[in-house]
């Protein structure tokens, strides 16, 4: 009798062991795969950022390689401001248009609120000089900014080098102000949505890597995070979901 019941015992603290590691196993794969979920959605979230921010730049690069070529070719003459107003009507995220020659700012659409560009000299700001040098090494449109715009706001300036008989004429250039950018990518000014905290950073000046919103609303090193570099606009894209169910 006691050897049946010491069997029933053990029988029992088995089946309730088994359970505990069952139950376990179950919280454990359905903790993973929620976790798995969370990460995909910022994964998501921050290749469709990435997808924007590409978009904006081959629009950029349309409208800046059309305006290099007009120059190369002689074909732009006193026709600036019509192709520039053609090209903007079909773009609305840019801002403005710039032709620069021999470092000065020569024309800019549209005129009105951006006079105080026109006549401008690159060579006085060494930053600007670094990115002209770039751009014209790399032989293709590079981006500036954020930077404080002469014409006042924040923005970017996209600029395309003009080559004339092997000899760099200039560069044509597209100006973003910052909220037109944050637009084109579909966010707010807080870089805060429901779902998610964004962060951008462009690297400028060397090194340094300019954040686009404020630097101290979350650590993106913590939580479920995503992270992407763009290589074509040398940007860091950081997604982190705001509150994670784990």
């Amino acid at each position: 009798m006691y050897a049946i019941i010491k069997h029933s015992k053990f029988t029992s603290w088995l089946v309730f062991v088994l359970m505990i590691v069952i139950t376990q196993m179950l919280a454990w794969k359905w903790f993973d795969k929620e976790r798995c979920l969370e990460k995909q959605l910022v994964e998501r979230e921050v290749n469709q950022i990435g997808n924007l921010i590409e978009t904006t730049i081959q629009n950029s690069n349309s409208i800046t390689s059309v305006m290099a070529s007009m120059v190369e070719h002689d074909l732009l003459n006193n026709h600036f401001d019509l192709i520039a107003e053609k090209l903007l009507n079909h773009n609305k995220h840019i801002d403005g248009i710039q032709l620069v020659k021999d470092m000065v700012i020569t024309h800019t659409y549209p005129l009105k609120g951006n006079e105080q560009a026109i006549g401008y000299n690159l060579n006085s700001d060494p930053s600007h000089v670094r990115e002209l040098m770039l751009s014209s090494s790399l032989q293709r449109l590079h981006f500036e900014g954020p930077f404080n715009l002469r014409q006042g706001g924040i923005g970017f300036v996209g600029r395309y080098p003009i080559l004339q008989q092997d000899t760099l004429w200039g560069f044509a250039a597209v100006i973003i102000r910052k909220e037109n950018f944050i637009k084109a990518l579909g966010l707010n000014q807080s870089g805060i949505s429901h779902l998610f905290y964004y962060q951008l950073k462009k690297q400028q000046e060397g090194a340094k890597y300019t954040p686009l919103f404020a630097d101290n609303r979350t650590d993106f090193s913590t939580g479920v995070v995503a992270e992407k570099y763009n290589a074509v606009g040398d940007w860091i894209i950081q997604v982190k979901q705001k509150s994670p169910e784990l």
